[in-house]
Protein backbone atom coordinates (compact mmCIF):
# COMPACT_ATOMS: atom_id res chain seq x y z
CA UNK A 1 0.00 0.00 0.00
CA UNK A 2 1.05 3.45 -0.76
CA UNK A 3 1.22 5.52 2.43
CA UNK A 4 2.01 8.85 0.80
CA UNK A 5 0.08 11.80 2.10
CA UNK A 6 -1.20 14.28 -0.50
CA UNK A 7 0.80 17.51 -0.55
CA UNK A 8 -1.20 20.49 0.64
CA UNK A 9 -1.67 23.12 -2.07
CA UNK A 10 0.50 26.25 -1.82
CA UNK A 11 -1.39 29.32 -0.75
CA UNK A 12 0.99 31.64 -2.60
CA UNK A 13 4.36 31.80 -4.23
CA UNK A 14 7.31 32.95 -2.22
CA UNK A 15 9.06 36.20 -3.04
CA UNK A 16 12.61 36.01 -4.34
CA UNK A 17 14.89 35.85 -1.34
CA UNK A 18 18.05 37.86 -1.13
CA UNK A 19 21.21 36.10 -0.12
CA UNK A 20 22.39 36.92 2.39
CA UNK A 21 18.92 37.22 3.84
CA UNK A 22 17.37 40.57 4.57
CA UNK A 23 18.68 41.65 7.96
CA UNK A 24 15.49 43.22 9.36
CA UNK A 25 12.12 41.82 10.39
CA UNK A 26 8.97 43.71 11.34
CA UNK A 27 6.31 42.14 13.52
CA UNK A 28 2.73 43.02 12.67
CA UNK A 29 -0.12 42.56 15.12
CA UNK A 30 -3.43 42.28 13.29
CA UNK A 31 -7.06 41.77 14.20
CA UNK A 32 -8.84 38.74 12.75
CA UNK A 33 -10.45 40.96 10.11
CA UNK A 34 -7.15 42.55 9.12
CA UNK A 35 -5.42 39.17 8.89
CA UNK A 36 -8.24 37.81 6.73
CA UNK A 37 -8.04 40.86 4.44
CA UNK A 38 -4.28 40.33 3.97
CA UNK A 39 -4.73 36.59 3.38
CA UNK A 40 -7.38 37.21 0.71
CA UNK A 41 -5.34 39.95 -1.00
CA UNK A 42 -2.16 37.85 -0.92
CA UNK A 43 -3.93 34.86 -2.41
CA UNK A 44 -5.36 37.05 -5.19
CA UNK A 45 -1.85 38.00 -6.33
CA UNK A 46 -0.31 34.58 -5.56
CA UNK A 47 1.93 35.74 -2.72
CA UNK A 48 2.33 34.55 0.81
CA UNK A 49 0.70 36.82 3.39
CA UNK A 50 4.16 37.80 4.67
CA UNK A 51 5.42 38.58 1.17
CA UNK A 52 2.29 40.56 0.42
CA UNK A 53 2.55 42.56 3.65
CA UNK A 54 6.23 43.31 2.98
CA UNK A 55 5.56 44.52 -0.58
CA UNK A 56 2.59 46.60 0.58
CA UNK A 57 4.60 48.21 3.39
CA UNK A 58 7.50 49.11 1.10
CA UNK A 59 5.09 50.48 -1.54
CA UNK A 60 3.30 52.60 1.07
CA UNK A 61 6.61 53.95 2.39
CA UNK A 62 7.76 54.80 -1.15
CA UNK A 63 4.46 56.53 -1.88
CA UNK A 64 4.92 58.54 1.31
CA UNK A 65 8.28 59.78 0.05
CA UNK A 66 6.75 60.72 -3.29
CA UNK A 67 3.97 62.52 -1.44
CA UNK A 68 6.55 64.40 0.61
CA UNK A 69 8.34 65.48 -2.58
CA UNK A 70 5.02 66.60 -4.08
CA UNK A 71 4.32 68.63 -0.94
CA UNK A 72 7.69 70.33 -1.34
CA UNK A 73 6.82 71.17 -4.95
CA UNK A 74 3.46 72.58 -3.88
CA UNK A 75 5.15 74.64 -1.17
CA UNK A 76 7.46 76.11 -3.80
CA UNK A 77 4.49 76.98 -6.01
CA UNK A 78 2.69 78.46 -3.01
CA UNK A 79 5.63 80.78 -2.35
CA UNK A 80 5.58 81.87 -5.99
CA UNK A 81 1.86 82.61 -5.79
CA UNK A 82 2.31 84.56 -2.56
CA UNK A 83 5.04 86.65 -4.21
CA UNK A 84 2.78 87.32 -7.21
CA UNK A 85 -0.09 88.32 -4.90
CA UNK A 86 2.20 90.69 -3.02
CA UNK A 87 3.26 92.29 -6.33
CA UNK A 88 -0.37 92.76 -7.40
CA UNK A 89 -1.26 94.35 -4.05
CA UNK A 90 1.73 96.70 -4.32
CA UNK A 91 0.68 97.60 -7.87
CA UNK A 92 -2.83 98.37 -6.63
CA UNK A 93 -1.36 100.75 -4.06
CA UNK A 94 0.75 102.40 -6.79
CA UNK A 95 -2.31 102.86 -9.00
CA UNK A 96 -4.16 104.55 -6.13
CA UNK A 97 -1.21 106.87 -5.47
CA UNK A 98 -0.82 107.64 -9.19
CA UNK A 99 -4.56 108.38 -9.49
CA UNK A 100 -4.41 110.69 -6.47
CA UNK A 101 -1.39 112.50 -7.94
CA UNK A 102 -3.07 112.78 -11.36
CA UNK A 103 -6.26 114.17 -9.79
CA UNK A 104 -4.24 116.73 -7.86
CA UNK A 105 -1.80 117.82 -10.58
CA UNK A 106 -3.23 116.60 -13.89
CA UNK A 107 -0.04 114.61 -14.58
CA UNK A 108 1.08 111.08 -13.83
CA UNK A 109 4.09 110.71 -11.50
CA UNK A 110 7.45 109.84 -13.12
CA UNK A 111 7.49 106.45 -11.41
CA UNK A 112 4.14 105.32 -12.94
CA UNK A 113 5.84 103.79 -16.02
CA UNK A 114 8.16 101.73 -13.75
CA UNK A 115 5.16 100.55 -11.72
CA UNK A 116 3.38 99.38 -14.87
CA UNK A 117 6.53 97.56 -16.06
CA UNK A 118 6.89 95.80 -12.66
CA UNK A 119 3.23 94.80 -12.75
CA UNK A 120 3.64 93.32 -16.25
CA UNK A 121 6.64 91.30 -15.00
CA UNK A 122 4.62 90.03 -12.02
CA UNK A 123 1.74 88.98 -14.28
CA UNK A 124 4.19 87.19 -16.62
CA UNK A 125 5.68 85.30 -13.64
CA UNK A 126 2.17 84.43 -12.46
CA UNK A 127 1.42 83.06 -15.93
CA UNK A 128 4.56 80.88 -15.67
CA UNK A 129 3.47 79.48 -12.30
CA UNK A 130 -0.03 78.75 -13.64
CA UNK A 131 1.48 76.95 -16.66
CA UNK A 132 3.72 74.92 -14.36
CA UNK A 133 0.75 73.88 -12.23
CA UNK A 134 -1.20 72.98 -15.38
CA UNK A 135 1.67 70.80 -16.69
CA UNK A 136 2.00 68.96 -13.37
CA UNK A 137 -1.72 68.26 -13.19
CA UNK A 138 -1.75 66.62 -16.62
Amino acid sequence: MDSEQPTPPHKGRHRAHNRPARPHAVLLRLSDEEKTAIDVAAEAVALTPTGYAAKAAVAAASAGQASSEATGDLRELQHELFAARRAVVMFGNNVNQAAAAFNATGQLPDWAADAVRLCAAAVARLDEVISLIDRRLR
